[in-house]
């Protein structure tokens, strides 16, 4: 890329991502050098380099791989498709030896087919962001992409070609407790997306002894569903009615790198909120119990599911959206776990004496299976939970320009205070939450969580990456409570010219 910046830039919060015709092979090699550059500024000497399934990938990796072996760095390349939950795992386990490793995972997520990306980990697996990670991640790539400073060629690549799927299989088998053939009798319908994660969780579910019926298993980059993303309205509906034919059977969705993870049973798709609860379940009954242990939740997960963590030995702790964000400040508190109602799950990770914080979605799987193997009850106590509340989902608000939609989030945010509800803009340790959480009926603290029977809860923010774009979830303890706060939101959005996109 130019020194002078572009109107696109790959850089978002999280990590990189961009659609493969935004920009030409020179402008996606400098912005790799630019990621090289930043390496070397932190003493990396080793790369591993892996990669999801869409077709944009490869290009990608065949680019990064020349540049960082025409500078001197040692790279453990995996050639075949992997989720980004696995090269966590790879990054670690070269880590243990090999401290000064920098992980790149050349993905895009859930995005549609026509988008690849990169994320990126210092040592030791540390992910980073814009403004998250050593000289500020991400951000201090933009400001090297945007300058004069070129990568030098050095002496001294090496290249090494590795696949530790069965390490990493084995590795979650053993860390969730569970034996060969130790979840025989469960039956799983797995919906892979056509991603990148499919094949290893449908090995580890295999060897646990697990009945599974699969679709879109085969990795394809083309999606030819579309965008891999398990949590779009309507994208686990073949999934749904496969469970209605077979008796017992849960549902496992998951996107296109394999981060990302759904379940349910023939009756529907869980929140992540309920869903996690037997996660936890299994989690905690492996550490220490009377010991209070932190797990970080987002401002959309449900109270109702908050309640239920707090009688596990769990210390739910409010924090922002954002993976790199969660993870850094997991390994400050050193959380348990974390909890995204997106779908995302994160854990507390460790290889020897190396501990990280990462997803882990087969981890994830296994410990949810555990629980249902245990208490088969408890899927019946999970969905009554959901059947108690009401909940929009996530409803998305195009503007006509940026200044109109900061008018529509002021005139949100002051409706809800005249309703007197609280008004939540930072965490109990003061960081911000990149929008306004809005609380009523309920005493919601560290120590209790308290709600009333005409309890409501909502997270109004302004989106990252999309112009113009205003996001508002709401949830509430009664469905006319919640439905008044939807007609009231969408009367003050509808009043500025507002209009729903997905």
């Amino acid at each position: 890329m130019d020194t002078v910046r572009s109107e696109s830039d790959p850089i978002k919060v999280y990590d990189a991502r961009w659609e493969t015709n935004d920009f030409t092979a020179q402008e996606v090699q400098r912005f790799i050098e630019a990621v090289l550059i930043y390496g070397r500024q932190l003493e990396v000497d080793t790369i591993t380099l892996s990669r999801d399934a869409r077709s944009g990938s490869s290009f990608v990796m065949e680019m990064t791989l020349e540049l960082a072996l025409q500078s001197g760095f040692t790279v453990f390349l995996c050639t075949n498709p992997i989720s980004t939950t696995q090269s966590y795992f790879l990054t670690a386990w070269i880590s243990k030896s090999r401290p000064h490793t920098m992980g790149l995972t050349i993905t895009a997520s859930h995005n549609p087919a026509s988008y690849t990306g990169l994320k990126v980990t210092v040592p030791i697996v540390q992910a980073i962001g814009l403004n998250c990670g050593p000289l500020g991640g991400f951000s201090r790539v933009r400001d090297i992409l945007y300058s004069s400073h070129r990568l030098s060629s050095k002496a001294g690549g090496k290249l090494s070609v590795v696949d530790l799927t069965d390490e990493y299989i084995e590795y979650c088998l053993m860390d969730s407790g569970i034996a060969q053939n130790g979840l025989s009798g469960l039956r799983v319908v797995l919906d892979a997306m056509n991603g990148s994660a499919g094949p290893e969780i449908f090995a580890a579910l295999q060897r646990c002894g697990v009945e599974v019926e699969v679709l879109r298993l085969i990795p394809d980059g083309t999606f030819p569903t579309g965008a891999p993303n398990p949590t779009s309205k309507g994208k686990m509906n073949k999934a749904i009615a496969l469970a209605k034919t077979w008796d017992g059977a849960l549902i496992i969705g998951t996107d296109g790198d394999g981060d990302r993870l759904v379940f349910g049973d023939s009756r529907g798709i869980l929140n992540a909120g309920f869903a996690s609860l037997p996660v936890l379940h299994s989690l905690i009954g492996n550490l220490r119990i009377g010991k209070k242990h932190p797990v970080l939740y987002d401002p959309k997960v449900n109270p109702l599911a908050l309640q239920e963590w707090a009688k596990l030995d769990i210390e739910p702790v409010l924090f922002r959206n954002g993976h790199s964000q969660i993870k850094q400040f997991m390994s400050q508190i050193k959380a348990a776990a974390a909890i995204e109602e997106s779908g995302h799950y994160y854990h507390q990770m460790t290889l020897d004496n190396l501990t990280i914080y990462c997803e882990n979605s087969i981890l994830t799987i296994l410990l949810l299976l555990k629980t249902l193997k245990e208490r088969p009850a408890i899927l019946e106590k999970l969905w009554n939970l959901q059947d108690q509340v009401y909940c929009t989902g996530e409803l998305n608000y195009q503007l006509t320009n940026d200044e109109m939609r900061d008018r529509a989030m002021t005139e949100l945010v002051e409706w809800f205070k005249s309703d007197k509800a609280q008004l939540i803009s930072q965490t109990a340790d003061g960081i911000d939450l990149q929008g306004t959480v809005v609380r009523k009926g309920m005493i919601f603290d560290r120590a209790q969580i308290a709600l009333s029977s005409n309890w409501y809860t909502g997270y109004l923010r302004i989106a990252t990456n999309e112009k113009a774009v205003l996001r508002c979830y709401l949830s509430a303890g009664r469905a006319e409570v919640g439905r008044r706060l939807k007609m009231t939101v969408e009367r003050i959005l509808h009043r500025m010219e507002a209009k729903e996109v997905e």
